[in-house]
């Protein structure tokens, strides 16, 4: 198969295993001590949307998810976010909110979106319901920083991923998200 070739095969991505490493610990499927979330882009809405069960190997209190894994899973969901709307990020801050410990082996409703985009930096949200109930267990704001082109070759060379197939990603990414931007702001202009 040629260069080309592959470049005419180059879509948006999907889910965060699309392009991270196989060992991240927050989508890897070879890490053994991960979270092992796909974190899928649902494009109707340009959010990251998915339903997640904690395991017990997540424990904090008795029965219940340890704090720092729940931030864990919406830093990622968050920054995954990013990169399917086509930025690639690191997390300047996240803020988390606790309303209710989450119970181990039950299954999570885990959505995130973009509230604002300005210069470098790009801001979200997320949350985490009780899918049985709807109950907010946790939500989350974060703020990222949209790493230059040269910060992130520089991070990804010599990586199972060529530098080059995810900048072609990301330029996927960035049109699909001006595309959503687009049909979400004339659908709001039609509701109102």
């Amino acid at each position: 198969m040629t260069t080309e070739d592959i470049y005419r095969q180059i879509k948006a991505s999907q889910n965060g295993q699309d392009w991270h490493h196989k060992n991240c610990f927050g989508c890897g499927p070879e890490n053994k001590r991960g979270l092992h979330a796909s974190f899928p882009f649902h494009e109707p809405s340009g959010e990251v949307r998915f339903d997640w069960t904690i395991e017990k190997d997540f424990e904090g209190a008795p029965g219940y998810a340890h704090g720092g894994a729940l931030a864990t899973l919406l830093d990622e969901a968050q920054g995954v976010l990013c990169f399917h709307l086509g930025h690639f990020v690191m997390t300047d801050q996240l803020y988390m909110r606790y309303y209710k410990a989450c119970p181990l082996g039950e299954e999570l409703e885990v959505r995130c979106w973009v509230t604002m985009v300005r210069r470098r930096r790009l801001y979200t949200k997320g949350t985490v319901h009780l899918k049985k109930t709807g109950e907010l267990l946790l939500s989350s704001k974060a703020r990222w920083y949209d790493m230059p082109d040269r910060v992130f070759s520089r991070m990804f060379q010599g990586t199972a991923f060529p530098v080059d197939i995810i900048l072609k990603v990301l330029e996927e990414n960035q049109k699909r998200g001006k595309e959503i931007r687009k049909r979400l702001k004339k659908e709001k202009l039609r509701s109102e």
